[in-house]
């Protein structure tokens, strides 16, 4: 199933409009908010302050903490099952590449290389997952984290995700190997074209280590404006040019979560977003051919179907499909269906 939701800037200057839009974007039928940390600039809220905010103002919207920069997989995995405890299991973790960087630099040196950065990602993934299975880690080996039997974990209301947003070849098998989401750079710092191959990587791994491809979800961050002209400038055109380059995305690279980065006139977009843009997405992906919408996207195209317009061309006279491969993206964890905040 594709889903949607909106990426807040948590700008402390109107302290109380990030909360507001988060509370916009669930009436508006979004699925999610991802806040990202922003843990050095003064005019930025504290993350987990926000996402407790938004947690209690809001009842179903599924809670994004996106990025983070500092801490430690022991501290942050108590914070992420607390949140999801109070808002009756709603909480999804995303982590960068470099989340862990100060762990790095104080057991290999400055910096730390790539291959040490996805070390340090696969061992705090597995820490988490001890921390929120309530175990004691007598026996856990450990190069960057090391924990004690006195490190007792709070588990959450429910399974929590983890997404990891990395580029990086070898980040990218740990993803394909142990993650539940995809979440790398955000257009337009990473192109659409750039989707497919990076994708190819995180199925391969999946499958190299026994999982299917549908259990890493695919997520996207976009940064763009939605106007009522149309442009030869990605995600700086109409509705329709939005909602066409979706479904491209979702039919043809296997993106099947699209999070609208908060820009300019903000509740405009939103709404725009929400009420326009998503629904004609999901008409286009639902007029493909060979397309079954269930637990998540998937496509087949199959024979004379595959060739030739397909239903979507013929209706909208300008929508070009690619129709040459075949895959299967979505969620290995999905936001409730309904909740509310006690």
């Amino acid at each position: 199933m594709l889903r949607f939701g909106y990426s807040l800037l948590p700008v402390a200057t109107e302290p109380t409009r990030p909360v507001q839009l988060a509370v916009l974007a669930e009436r508006l039928g979004l699925d999610y908010i991802a806040i990202q940390e922003h843990a050095n600039n003064a005019n930025r809220h504290d993350i987990w302050t926000l996402l407790t905010a938004v947690g209690t103002a809001t009842s179903r919207i599924a809670l994004v903490a996106n990025d983070f920069s500092s801490g430690t997989p022991a501290v942050l995995a108590k914070a992420a099952a607390s949140l999801d405890l109070l808002t009756n299991g709603r909480v999804e973790m995303a982590l960068g590449a470099r989340a862990f960087s100060e762990a790095i630099a104080a057991t290999e040196g400055e910096g730390g290389s790539a291959e040490e950065a996805a070390a340090a990602l696969e061992e705090a993934i597995h820490v988490m997952r001890l921390m929120w299975n309530g175990e004691r880690p007598a026996n856990f080996e450990s190069n960057f984290f090391p924990l004690t039997d006195e490190h007792r974990g709070l588990a959450p209301a429910r399974r929590i995700g983890i997404w990891l947003g990395v580029t990086e070849p070898r980040a990218l098998t740990v993803a394909g190997r142990l993650a539940d989401g995809w979440m790398p750079d955000h257009y337009p710092l990473l192109q659409p074209g750039d989707l497919a191959l990076l994708n190819a990587k995180i199925d391969d791994a999946a499958h190299a280590a026994g999982r299917e491809a549908s259990d890493v979800r695919r997520i996207w961050n976009i940064m763009g404006m939605i106007g009522d002209e149309e442009s030869s400038t990605p995600f700086h055109g109409s509705v329709k040019q939005w909602a066409q380059r979706l479904a491209e995305l979702a039919l043809d690279v296997g993106i099947d979560t699209f999070l609208l980065m908060e820009n300019e006139d903000a509740e405009a977009q939103l709404e725009k977003f929400a009420l326009e843009v998503v629904p004609l997405t999901r008409e286009l992906v639902e007029l493909a051919p060979g397309v079954t919408i269930t637990s998540g996207l998937s496509r087949a195209f199959q024979g004379a179907a595959a060739s030739g317009a397909t239903r979507a061309e013929e209706e909208t006279d300008d929508v070009d499909w690619v129709d040459e491969t075949s895959m299967e993206s979505f969620p290995a964890s999905d936001p409730p269906a309904s909740s509310s905040f006690t």
